[in-house]
């Protein structure tokens, strides 16, 4: 509604600037003024379907040079340009618009098609002392297809580039998800290892009702012996080819490691009663920790860290702020690190969030429950 209304005044303001472009004692103004109006009206509606509208609008402003040799005002020398008005002014805003909205290729076709007619008529239908008029209405036609295009180069240039960003954040949250499936992956094959291995050794240390005891335990061995396999095969394929194969017989580092991460510089606050975590939100913890201290040391080099976690009733929250660095701080919100941040607390039913400081910093607060949810 509101490019109709624009297209509305401009016109008006054509017009108005076309009758005082011509010589008021001609009396063929109102014919002039005719030609005008036909070759912008169908600018109102030239968003909608550029394509005919060019091919209207340059018909018209063709018709408009034929005639002007009819009238007995054309000047000695092709240097009055008075004489066009407002020729080809409609013609560059309908060929502006397809080259700003159809491909670049598109665009230039169009532009050199209306260009050239224009200038085929001009000079069949035109004495040849306007030639350089015509070859002036030539120039200004591929300037405006020239800035149209360049104006569809900007756009595609915006396009693929967010399209190579969303592109790039899938790709990471991909990533990640692989590298929480590994994880898990490592956990899970930890703890069926140390079954299978407890349930061997039962089966030799138990006498009571030997028989029973060693077949029910052999099911047990055989069972996790098979399911420890089964995960291999299935979760281990999700491996890189330059990923190393994890060793089961290590468990994932959890919270009980975070003081391999407490540096210089960073300080760690425990509020609340700690509790035992599910293998995988305890990973979680340990891994939004480890990523929330990278991002300061790159994003916030020398500024001081703090890791504050709070034990509540039914969640444990993680707060990581850094201060202002000592250069500049880029934006940490479309960092990739942030995406498998936000990515393994939603694994294990919690969420991520972040926000600047008061005094400039970035902060990242997690909050995972204490029981597993369904995400």
């Amino acid at each position: 509604m509101k490019s109709r209304a624009l297209d509305a005044i401009v016109l008006v303001v054509m017009l108005v600037t076309a009758g005082l472009g011509y010589d008021a004692a001609i009396t063929s103004v109102p014919v002039l003024l005719t030609f005008t109006l036909l070759a912008w009206l169908p600018l109102v509606v030239r968003t909608r379907w550029p394509l005919p509208v060019l091919v209207v609008v340059v018909l018209v402003e063709a018709a408009h040079l034929i005639v002007l040799p009819a009238i007995d005002h054309l000047p000695d020398s092709g240097t009055n340009m008075g004489v066009y008005q407002p020729t080809p002014i409609a013609t560059m805003i309908a060929v502006w618009t397809v080259a700003s909205r159809r491909s670049r290729t598109a665009g230039w076709w169009a532009g050199s098609a209306a260009a050239v007619t224009l200038l085929v008529v001009g000079v069949t239908a035109q004495p040849l002392k306007l030639l350089a008029l015509n070859m002036v209405v030539l120039n200004l036609v591929l300037i405006a297809t020239a800035i149209g295009v360049g104006a569809t180069a900007r756009r595609e240039r915006r396009e693929r580039l967010a399209h190579e960003r969303r592109e790039d954040a899938r790709q990471q949250v991909v990533a990640e998800r692989l590298r929480i499936a590994r994880d898990l992956h490592d956990v899970l094959a930890h703890h069926l290892t140390l079954v299978n291995a407890q349930a061997g050794v039962a089966g030799y240390l138990m006498r009571t009702d030997p028989a029973a005891a060693s077949t029910a335990l052999h099911d047990i061995s055989e069972h996790t012996r098979k399911a420890l396999d089964e995960l291999r095969a299935t979760v281990g394929l999700l491996r890189q080819a330059d990923d190393p194969e994890g060793d089961p017989t290590h468990p994932a580092p959890g919270l009980d490691r975070l003081g391999d991460l407490v540096g210089p510089g960073i300080s760690l606050h425990v509020q609340g009663s700690p509790r035992p975590l599910v293998p995988a939100t305890d990973l979680a913890a340990y891994r939004i920790v480890q990523e929330a201290l990278t991002n300061a040391r790159k994003h916030a080099a020398g500024a001081r860290v703090g890791v504050e976690l709070r034990w509540l009733e039914r969640d444990l929250r993680i707060r990581v702020e850094n201060g202002p660095g000592q250069a500049r701080q880029r934006e940490h919100g479309g960092g990739h690190g942030l995406i498998g941040m936000r990515e393994r607390a939603r694994a294990c039913g919690g969420e991520l969030t972040t926000h600047r400081s008061e005094n400039g910093g970035f902060v990242v607060l997690a909050i995972l429950p204490l029981e597993k949810d369904t995400p």
